[in-house]
């Protein structure tokens, strides 16, 4: 009797565990809900109101010979920043230096389920002109970064994989980071991009991609960027923001490279001057700094 109880409690507990291993099987995340899920996270962090900075273009020969520097003033603005759902990201550049580009200047604003307003002033032309299409894999303002890569990106033009946890040297430190694959879900988005895939290095911790590979249409690496500093900020609500502030850009195919470096940086009552109203294109040929 006492046997036959305890192989009965036996075949319980097996058919228990096998029962819970094939529950927790199916709940488990695959690649794609989990890359999905990091990404989220990280678009519904805590974000600023408002900022202003200098923000400075160090654009490299492929011998590493520094060719010029770009300086401007950059003002944002989140529309609706408590809210993760609602808020659409604003930014207007002036560029005061070397002489040649005074004057220029560039308007980025993110639009609700459309593609982004993008403007470009550049004296030479003496009037704005609208960034459409396969402008987006244009150079911006001459350096390695393209008029793409310096505007947001609505998650929902991507898919995405979570590729493995690792390991990587950020700030004389080992960090912990998530490596996600993303890859536009439109043909037309990766042309007009000039982008078949993108690979982030993600610290989930602050929110910041500390290394990031893009890869050309073919699927060649094309280029590789760099987190190198960050600043830390709070907004109005007294939460921590993560601000990049020394990025690295590198063209890998053709040996050139671009670091883009924010200075001065102004957050809450310090910039409170910015407006809403001035993120439009009539601000491009009008004093707002």
């Amino acid at each position: 009797m006492k046997k036959t109880l305890k192989r009965l409690l036996l075949f319980v507990a097996v058919i228990t565990l096998t029962c819970v291993a094939i529950s927790s099987s199916l709940m488990a995340e695959t690649p794609e809900e989990k890359g999905l899920r990091i990404v989220t996270s990280l678009d519904t962090r805590p974000t600023l109101e408002k900022s202003i900075a200098e923000t400075v273009l160090h654009i490299y020969d492929a011998q590493g010979k520094k060719l010029f520097s770009k300086k401007s003033r950059t003002a944002s603005y989140m529309k609706d920043f408590r809210d993760p759902d609602k808020r659409l990201s604003r930014s207007l550049s002036y560029f005061f230096s070397p002489a040649d580009d005074k004057g220029n200047g560039a308007l980025m604003i993110e639009i609700d389920g459309d593609d982004d307003d993008q403007w470009l002033y550049l004296k030479g032309l003496r009037k704005p002109k609208r960034v459409l299409g396969s402008d987006k894999s244009s150079s911006f303002m001459g350096s390695d970064f393209s008029n793409g890569d310096v505007v947001a990106r609505d998650i929902e033009d991507y898919n995405y994989t979570w590729l493995g946890t690792e390991k990587i040297k950020f700030k004389k430190k080992n960090r912990t980071v998530e490596k996600i694959e993303a890859r536009f879900k439109s043909k037309q988005l990766q042309e007009d991009y000039g982008y078949s895939k993108t690979i982030a290095w993600i610290h989930v911790g602050s929110g910041l991609a500390l290394k990031n590979e893009m890869y050309n249409l073919n699927g060649q690496l094309f280029k590789t960027m760099r987190l190198i500093d960050f600043k830390v900020k709070k907004n109005r609500d007294g939460k921590k923001i993560f601000m990049p502030t020394y990025v690295e850009m590198k063209n890998v195919l053709k040996g050139t490279r671009t670091v883009m470096q924010m200075k001065n940086i102004k957050t809450g009552k310090r910039a409170a001057k910015i407006k809403p109203g001035i993120f439009k294109v009539d601000y491009l040929t009008r004093r707002w700094w």
